[in-house]
């Protein structure tokens, strides 16, 4: 018997060919939830992996923000409505799920869109979000329904959700796929959103961010340690993960009974947080 038998779910990756080595070093965290595995990447920059119960896709274009990159969004949100599942588990390179066994939560609500998620306090941000949405960033990984999948993809034209002069990401588009199709929406519980860890081989990063990679590598550290942290995002490095998940190990070990938890999410941005829409974790 699987950790997940019965959970009619489906495991997916969105990279690149330039980032697809990430997924390769951490191949073992998006395999050892024992489900099917599907990578999606651009048709121009491909990633192709070749590995039992791994199946590769392929749709839009390469763009990092921009229409082009939301329109490859959806494309792969419309690639994953062909395989047989009702659920699907969708990550980054670098976000990751530590533990095998999917948190049972979220099939207990799996018409909510699920997702790790910051609080959006930039000033420069704020004009945007419409009346009444929630100040935040979808960021991955993401837990959707079928039925949310085609919600999403009903609305995709919609003017609400074209790319933004000024918020042209796809964690953004993601809060806008999800307010105009009218979906409720979560905050993933014992998840963290951070850089945390730098992929290493980049070449000569600039001393900042290396400031910046270690400092979040402290705080991933803490909360896997001592706040149960167990989904994450940004992790480009296997080595960091495998310190991470052995870490969580040391936890499970030590509170066997820990249950999932609300965190409140972190800010990025200096400016005041509207909590205009927010999830407080009161209906998790």
């Amino acid at each position: 018997m699987g950790i997940n038998d019965g959970r009619d779910c489906r495991v997916a990756v969105c990279c690149y060919a330039g980032d697809s080595h990430q997924v390769i070093e951490a191949l073992e965290f998006f395999l050892h939830h024992e489900l099917p595995l599907t990578i999606l990447s651009p048709e121009d920059s491909k990633a192709e992996i070749t590995y039992p119960g791994v199946t590769n896709r392929f749709g839009g274009k390469r763009a990092y923000i921009g229409q082009d990159s939301l329109d490859r969004q959806a494309e792969h949100l419309r690639l994953l409505l062909e395989f047989p599942e009702n659920h699907f588990l969708i990550h980054d390179a670098d976000s990751v799920m530590l533990d095998p066994k999917l948190p049972d939560y979220l099939f207990a609500e799996p018409d909510v869109v699920w997702s790790n998620q910051v609080n959006d306090a930039i000033p420069q941000h704020q004009s945007t979000f419409k009346y009444g949405w929630p100040h935040v960033a979808f960021q991955p990984p993401y837990f959707l329904s079928r039925k949310t999948i085609e919600a999403m993809l009903a609305v995709k034209d919609h003017p609400d959700v074209r790319a933004t002069p000024v918020m042209p990401f796809i964690d953004y588009y993601m809060v806008q796929l999800t307010m105009v199709a009218g979906l409720p929406w979560k905050r993933m519980l014992d998840c963290i959103s951070c850089p945390v860890a730098i992929d290493l081989r980049k070449v000569n990063p600039p001393a900042a961010d290396l400031v910046t990679y270690d400092q979040g590598m402290r705080i991933a550290l803490d909360h896997v340690g001592n706040k149960g942290t167990s989904v994450i995002h940004s992790v480009k490095n296997s080595v960091a993960i495998r310190k991470l998940a052995a870490v969580r190990r040391e936890y499970l070990a030590k509170y066997p009974d820990a249950k999932p938890t609300f965190h409140s999410a972190p800010k990025i941005g200096n400016g005041p947080l509207d909590v205009t829409g927010q999830d407080t974790g009161l209906k998790a």
